[in-house]
């Protein structure tokens, strides 16, 4: 599952402080990413780069192939 292969689901989006953000949620996981951001593609983008940055699409990579056997 390459980072292009996640998807998210917008939990939320709101304005704190004068910022807009948004909450996402990783499609199939309880791993939600929040964001502060002025357009909603633009929350997506920096979503997925940290996504990226913590290598996370790696990590689901490897639980996701701990219940299939070889």
């Amino acid at each position: 599952m390459g980072v292009k292969n996640i998807e998210l689901e917008l939990i939320e989006e709101y304005e704190l402080l004068g910022e807009k953000r948004f909450r996402f949620r990783i499609k199939g996981t309880n791993i939600v990413i929040n964001v502060g951001a002025s357009r909603l593609d633009e929350a997506k983008e920096k979503a997925m780069k940290i996504i990226e940055d913590m290598r996370l699409n790696e990590f689901l990579n490897r639980i996701k192939g701990v219940g299939q056997l070889s």
